[in-house]
Order: structure tokens, then sequence, then C-alpha cells
């Protein structure tokens, strides 16, 4: 009796197997530093509940959104996505950009917080991300900058792995609108 019991559980369960994880994609396209003399501190991005969870959230119909148990962040989304937008800001400004807490003895002269209001998308769907970048001056401790972001980034790979590359992508298009802006700012 305990033989029938047990071997649907086991076959259920071997049918689940293991979630696949998914790293964010390098940056491909090559960036051009704007400025030499930047140094920039860039603080953990703030996302939303779904959006820092391991389960890759994708939204679903009827505007739904599911975390799949299946398809996993294989870093946490806060840190691949920070670590990814220093990346692409190191790129683009040369200098010093380095992610809080920051390592010199001698403060950077900015200060990067970016606050993600919605990131969400799906395969084969749409990737939308916005929110706000604030940037302060070390020096003074005042706001330099304020500016709110919509970026929107299709899907151009199948699956979970093109969900991740828009993702990537999206945030190499706020590193250009961050790099444009703080760039403005260093002849004045």
């Amino acid at each position: 009796m305990r033989a029938v019991l047990i071997l649907p559980l086991l076959a259920a369960l071997s049918a689940c197997g293991a979630p696949d994880y998914y790293l964010l994609p390098p940056e491909t396209a090559a960036a051009t530093a704007r400025s030499g003399r930047v140094s920039l501190a860039v603080a953990d991005i703030d996302l939303p509940a779904y959006a820092g969870a391991l389960e890759i959230a994708a939204v679903g119909q009827g505007g739904a959104v599911r975390l799949e148990q299946r398809a996993l962040w294989a870093d946490t989304p806060q840190r691949a996505l920070t670590r990814h937008l220093v990346s692409s800001l190191q790129r683009r400004l040369g200098g010093q950009v380095m992610a809080d807490p920051w390592p010199a003895f001698d403060p950077p002269a900015l200060q990067l917080r970016v606050v993600v209001d919605r990131m969400i998308g799906g395969p084969g769907t749409t990737l939308d991300f916005a929110g706000q970048y604030i940037l302060v001056s070390s020096a003074s401790g005042g706001i330099v900058a304020s500016d709110r972001f919509g970026i929107q980034v299709p899907t151009e790979a199948p699956g979970y792995g093109g969900l991740l590359a828009a993702h990537a992508r999206a945030v190499e298009i706020l590193a250009d609108q961050i790099a444009a802006r703080i760039s403005g700012r260093a002849g004045a």
C-alpha cells in the first residue's frame, strides 16, 4: 500500500526538476568615456518587491505579476542590476565609478541613487522600466539633479534569457541618460 502512494509522489517530484538560473548578460556595445575626472558612488538600486525577488518576475494576462518558480536570477536582482549600472556608467564616464560603500578615503564628487517604480515585462513582450534617479553632491550634500525616467525595451531573444537581456539593455539606456546629465554638469 505504501509503495502505491510513494510511486506517484516520486513521479511528481522528478517531473518538477531543478529551476533554471539566469545571468544578467554583459554589455555588448562599447560605450566611450565622456569625462575622465568623475568620481561617483552608486547606491544599491531600490527595487519594488516583485523585481527584487530571486524568482524572475513576469507580467501575465490581465496584468498579473507572476514570480516564476522555475526561472531564477543567478544573483540577487538588486546586486546584479547595481553592478551592471556601475559597469555601464564606468564605460560612459571614465574616472572612478564604484558601488557603495565608497572604498576610498576621499569621498566621491557625486553620489547616485536610483529608485525603481516599475521593472516588469515578460518573454516576448516589452520590458517597462520606470523610476527616478537622484545625483547628490558629496561636498554640499545638495541635490545636483533629480530626474524621472521611463524606458521601454522589447525583448529580442526568446524566453527568460531574452527578458534578462532586456533588463540589461534598460539599465544601459539609463546609464546613457545619467552620463549625459553628469557630463552636462561637469563643465558648469
